[in-house]
C-alpha cells in the first residue's frame, strides 16, 4: 500500500473511532432520557403517578427499559421506605417520646406491621429475582398476595391511630400514608406485569 494510501486509511480509521467514542459518550444521555420516558409511561397505571416517577427516577441510570426492572425497583423503593419508617418509629420508643396510652398501643401494633411488611417485601423481591416462564403465573400470584398484604398492614396501622390523640399520631400517620402510596404504586406495577403472562423479557 502506498504511503499516501496508508496515511489516508489511518485518518479514516481515526475518524471512525472518534465517531464511535463520541457516540458512546452521548449514549448515556439518550439512554437516561429514554429510561425517564419509560418510567413515566409505566407509572401511568398507578394511583399516584407523580410519586411513582419521583421515587423511581434515582434508579433511571441503573435500570433497563423492562417491566421486570421497573417492578423490582418499585418494590425495592417500598422496602427501603418501610425499613426507614420502622427505624424511625423504633426511635420514638427508644427516646421515650411523650405519647398517650392509645398512641403507645397503636405504635406497638404498627411496629409489628412494619416488621411483617418488610418480610413480605423481601419475599416479593426474592421471587421477582428468580422468575421462570413455566411458573411465572404462580410466582406473580405470590408477589401480588404479599404486596397486597403489605398494603393492608399499613392501612391497619393508620386505623389504629384513628381514635388516638396526640402529636405522635400525626407524625406516624403522615409517614405511613406516604408508604401506603409507594406500596400501592408497586402493587399496580406488579399487577400490570403479572397480566402480561410472561410477555416481557425476564431474567431466567
Amino acid at each position: 500500500m502506498a504511503p499516501s494510501a496508508t496515511v489516508l486509511s489511518v485518518i479514516v480509521m481515526a475518524a471512525i473511532l472518534s465517531s464511535v467514542a463520541a457516540t458512546k459518550v452521548g449514549n448515556p444521555v439518550r439512554r437516561d432520557k429514554h429510561m425517564a420516558e419509560f418510567i413515566k409511561t409505566s407509572c401511568n397505571v398507578t394511583l399516584y403517578p407523580q410519586i411513582c416517577v419521583s421515587s423511581l427516577s434515582s434508579y433511571a441510570g441503573t435500570l433497563k427499559p423492562k417491566q421486570s426492572d421497573i417492578v423490582n425497583a418499585a418494590v425495592q423503593v417500598s422496602l427501603v421506605n418501610a425499613h426507614n419508617v420502622s427505624v424511625w418509629a423504633a426511635g420514638l420508643q427508644t427516646r421515650r417520646t411523650t405519647m398517650s396510652k392509645r398512641e403507645k398501643s397503636a405504635l406497638k401494633d404498627c411496629m409489628q406491621n412494619f416488621r411483617t411488611t418488610t418480610d413480605q417485601m423481601h419475599q416479593s423481591l426474592a421471587e421477582l429475582k428468580h422468575l421462570k416462564r413455566k411458573t411465572f403465573k404462580l410466582q406473580m400470584s405470590n408477589v401480588e398476595t404479599w404486596m397486597s398484604a403489605a398494603l393492608t398492614n399499613q392501612d391497619s396501622c393508620v386505623d389504629g391511630f384513628k381514635v388516638a390523640k396526640g402529636r405522635v399520631k400525626g407524625m406516624v400517620t403522615d409517614r405511613v400514608h406516604y408508604l401506603c402510596k409507594l406500596i400501592s404504586n408497586a402493587l399496580a406495577l406488579v399487577n400490570k406485569f403479572a397480566a402480561t403472562k410472561g410477555g416481557y423479557k425476564m431474567d431466567v
